[in-house]
């Protein structure tokens, strides 16, 4: 789970249709939300993922839903407010159900979920009662769906960081005036940062095992005083910080 930034809502979606789709679920309790122009918005909010789990939606069976994060059943007026609806898998749509965060409060997709959750192990635990609210809430933890997929891989990201380290231990002088297998090193970490980027699945998990890793800062030790460190590296790092969710 990663803060998500709200996008200004679609032009289609002005205050008439509001009104008017509004009136027809309160007559009618009719999926008004489930408009294709609505359904196409609000998966992009989140990159095409889950705003809870982070699994891509279309996926393995991991549909697009629409959830409202108020629920429709005590807040009808809004039922199509911009900001309300977020993307959701069926599993964390199911369970979350009718949850009313006015009683009991979750972490809102729009706010941080840093001060309330930490990932290790690849499970989520909290930080906060809203924290362990939330999990249990979306089922964060639940095995078959998230937990199975979250620890397959987050075990790949520590075997490609323990391969580049082993590489950087090895060879690191040979690796500093060998300009094809210092390119390949470089572009190998750049790639992993990137994975761990907010439009990928899962980032919170990869950015999380990439910053906790043992041999992490070992490699970034490496690469700062071999003056590889740039730019692009500065944007990564700076990316594995927003989406990590550390203890």
């Amino acid at each position: 789970m990663i803060q998500l930034e709200l996008p200004p809502k679609p032009e289609a979606l002005n205050d008439v249709l509001i009104e008017e789709l509004t009136e027809q679920y309160k007559k009618e309790g009719t999926a008004v939300w489930k408009k294709d122009f609505l359904v196409d918005a609000v998966s992009e909010i989140a990159f095409g993922k889950c705003c809870y789990s982070e699994c891509r939606l279309g996926e393995e069976g991991k549909y697009v839903e629409l959830d409202h994060f108020y629920p429709k059943k005590y807040f009808p007026d809004r039922v199509v407010e911009w900001g309300n609806l977020v993307p959701s898998n069926k599993k964390c749509n199911t369970t979350k159900g009718d949850h009313n965060p006015e009683i009991e409060p979750i972490i809102n997709p729009f706010e941080s979920p840093k001060p309330h959750l930490y990932i290790a192990n690849y499970r989520f635990y909290p930080k906060t009662e809203i924290g362990r609210a939330t999990i249990e809430t979306v089922a964060l933890n639940d095995r078959q769906h998230f937990l199975n997929k979250r620890s397959a891989i987050g075990n790949k990201v520590s075997e490609i960081l323990n391969d580049i380290y082993d590489e950087i231990n090895d060879n690191g002088a040979v690796l500093i005036n060998a300009p094809y297998r210092k390119r390949k090193l470089i572009r190998n970490l750049k790639s992993l940062m990137d994975e761990a980027g907010r439009k990928n699945i899962y980032s919170a998990t990869i950015s999380t095992v990439i910053l906790t890793d043992e041999y992490y800062p070992k490699i970034e030790q490496f690469f700062i005083e071999n003056n590889l460190w740039d730019d692009e590296f500065v944007g990564l790092k700076d990316e594995l910080i927003f989406c990590s969710l550390l203890k």
